[in-house]
């Protein structure tokens, strides 16, 4: 039974041999194949027809054949396994690389034969050279990445820490640790919590990104800043094995960012917030007080006679003053509070949970009253005063924008009383400043309209008591609101930018009016009207040649004077300089007026072509009484004499108060004493009576 199945099981075999997918052969000790299976054949191109023994060698490539030949002797002297891996170039086909495994075969320990196989592996070998290659750029990409590269594993917690990673650090490569501890050792206390929490949540959800902005201590004990990013090298369960990731130095951006942040929010020459974080806080402020129950105040704080600091002194000085004020208004306030420069001169305190009204005035007079101490500069005593304005949460409002608006109208109104004063807002000012909207929208048209109207103040002589000067004053005649002072619309009309046509079309109309006076009653006769600095910044630059051709045009030398204020000639000194002798030149003569109310500076009296200095009412209106104002009335009377200017006293009212200036030698007197402002009509028909201007007798 077993003699006749043993020969079946051999023809079996031989059959699964030949028809394997493997390439099967069977050599001689001298190299020659002496069989070899259908995929053998078919990996060399040969049928079965073919012979082995002599076609082989010929498909070895030229330069691999030699290192076959030897180790194939070599194995056969050894009777050792024969192993190689080498290129064979087939007919008409590429460059393959094949791998043959052969085994030898003994009997009666005698080496015989071996029998083995073969495998094409090009693609894998290929592949692996592509392997060696990416990993070869991989390592130059490390190597040269500006980040540092980490390789977690963490089955093991063990670390690769590129050089480049422990160069950010400051450490050696070797001394740095390869343990995951090693860099969370580093990650600064009050980070490392934010850092731990993004880790685990990365861990536990693969769709949660790991990529976090944190503190670094290097190996100088320096905190830098590093962006760190890492990412779910998972088993098919989502299981972490592996995390790989970067790290790159940020400090620089931080540092930007932080300086752009600051510059955006703080004031740099203070360091207080400015306006846009001062909005942020308010706003914040609103939610909390909303949500809590709170009441909070808001001020605003602007400085009185701030510009004639920077005018007289310079901007150095002003800067040291706003620094100064900055910091004597942190000393009031508490931490819980906001103290703010919003722009300019102009500050706003934020009061955080208010309970008595008395504590905000205690504050507010803290907050006058420092300002009112003086500043020191280069040897100067500098003093200013303070205007507060303050608006309350929720009273007055619950919006932010309303608030700020109702505490900026507010301390308008302490302007408006005196200055060196706070006050509240009220229902009233709001009512003020829409009337105040509404006439600055209908300024324009009231030029068209005719609204205007120019009144004319007689200007006499106290030598001869004669009238051969007047000033003009404007006044508008509203159609639903009667008569409107300047003193509310001219402030109007200069922040809006209509003063400019208003000045042109007063202007016009005075230059007419003199031409017909100085024809009709006399030759010499000049009218005064107001240019205000908002004038003289026209940036149109024909605005002064249009005024200067007229003149000319009318032939009015000296028939017009222009009366400035103080002020304008701190603003700019050069251009003003220029333009005030381009009018001079062109016959216009020049009046300061209200002298001695501002931040006076005797130097700008010799330094400007100044024809004629006005005291001001302040000093007249109670010459009766005050020995002061009537020193002070004398010495500028005989400072302005010896300068060459020609002096004129306003506000005139009593008959003591001409007097006493006839006395003092001043030259010219106006005021309700001698006139009230009437029109060109009346003022005709006053200088063509038997007795003008009968000084109200």
């Amino acid at each position: 039974m077993l003699k006749s199945v043993i020969p079946q099981l051999l023809t079996s075999f031989q059959q699964m041999v030949e028809h394997a997918p493997a390439g099967i052969f069977e050599t001689n000790l001298n190299g020659q194949c002496t069989y070899g299976n259908s995929a053998f054949r078919a990996l060399f191109g040969l049928d079965n027809h073919s012979s082995l023994t002599n076609q082989l060698n010929a498909f070895f490539h030229p330069d691999d054949k030699a290192g076959v030949i030897k180790q194939w002797l070599h194995c056969v002297k050894q009777g050792h396994r024969f192993s190689y891996t080498f290129r064979v170039q087939l007919p008409e086909q590429d460059i393959q690389q094949i791998t043959i495994n052969a085994e030898p075969v003994f009997i009666d320990n005698e080496l015989i034969a071996y029998i083995g196989c073969v495998e094409d592996v090009s693609e894998l070998s290929h592949a692996q050279q592509l392997l060696k290659e990416n990993q070869h750029r991989y390592k130059l990409a490390i190597k040269g990445s500006s980040a540092g590269i980490w390789d977690w594993n963490i089955l093991d917690d063990s670390v690769y820490y590129s050089e480049k990673f422990t160069d950010l650090l400051g450490f050696d490569n070797l001394a740095f640790g390869t343990n995951w501890s090693s860099l969370t050792d580093q990650v600064h206390p009050d980070d490392i919590e934010l850092f731990e929490n993004q880790l685990q949540n990365h861990l536990d959800d693969p769709f949660e990104i790991f990529d976090i902005e944190c503190r670094l201590i290097t190996q100088k004990n320096n905190p830098h800043w590093f962006n760190i990013v890492g990412e779910a090298v998972r088993d098919q369960n989502g299981y972490p094995l592996r995390m790989v990731g970067s790290i790159s130095d940020i400090t620089d951006k931080k540092q930007s960012q932080h300086v752009i942040w600051q510059q955006a929010n703080f004031d740099p020459l203070t360091a207080l917030p400015n306006r846009n974080m001062f909005a942020d806080r308010l706003k914040q402020e609103i939610i909390k007080s909303k949500r809590h129950g709170f009441k909070f105040a808001l001020m605003f704080i602007d400085l009185d006679h701030f510009k004639e600091v920077n005018d007289t002194l310079g901007h150095d000085a002003g800067d040291h003053v706003l620094v100064e004020v900055a910091e004597r208004l942190q000393l009031i306030l508490r931490g819980s509070d906001t103290i703010a420069r919003i722009g300019g001169d102009e500050f706003t305190a934020l009061i955080s949970q208010i309970c008595e009204m008395e504590n905000v005035e205690g504050i507010a007079q803290k907050l006058i009253q420092t300002i009112e101490l003086p500043f020191y500069y280069q040897g100067e005593s500098i003093f200013i005063s303070a205007s507060i304005g303050i608006t309350l949460f929720p009273e007055h409002s619950d919006r932010m924008d309303e608030l700020m608006k109702f505490a900026d109208q507010a301390m308008y109104r302490s302007k408006d009383e005196g200055r060196k004063r706070f006050s509240y807002f009220t229902p009233a000012m709001q009512e003020k400043a829409n009337i105040n909207r509404q006439l600055t929208q209908e300024l324009r048209l009231a030029i068209v309209d005719h609204d205007f109207k120019v009144l004319y103040q007689p200007i006499m002589c106290l030598k001869t008591g004669e009238v051969h000067k007047a000033e003009a004053l404007i006044r508008w005649h509203h159609p639903e609101m009667g008569t409107i002072s300047p003193a509310e619309f001219i402030p109007l009309a200069e922040r809006c930018g209509a003063i400019i046509d208003i000045g042109n079309w007063i202007f016009s109309t005075a230059a007419k009016q003199v031409q017909h006076w100085q024809q009709t009653l006399d030759p010499d006769f000049q009218i005064s009207i107001n240019k205000s600095p908002a004038q003289f910044q026209n940036p149109d630059p024909s605005a002064d040649s249009r005024w200067i051709d007229a003149l000319t045009h009318l032939g009015l030398n000296k028939g017009i004077c222009l009366e400035i204020t103080e002020g304008l000639l701190l603003d700019d000194g050069s251009i003003i300089h220029q333009r005030l002798q381009k009018f001079q030149a062109a016959g216009f003569e020049i009046s300061l007026d209200d002298f001695g109310t501002g931040y006076s500076s005797l130097s700008y009296l010799t330094k400007f072509d100044i024809n004629f200095l006005k005291i001001d009412r302040a000093f007249v209106s109670d010459l009766e009484n005050s020995l002061q104002n009537q020193a002070l009335c004398e010495a500028i009377i005989v400072m302005s004499h010896k300068l060459g200017l020609k002096v004129i006293a306003e506000g005139v009212e009593t008959s003591n108060q001409l007097n006493f200036l006839k006395l003092a030698e001043c030259d010219y007197a106006q005021g309700y004493y001698i006139s009230r402002p009437i029109t060109a009509e009346e003022f005709e028909r006053q200088l063509k009576s038997p007795t003008p201007f009968n000084l109200n007798q």
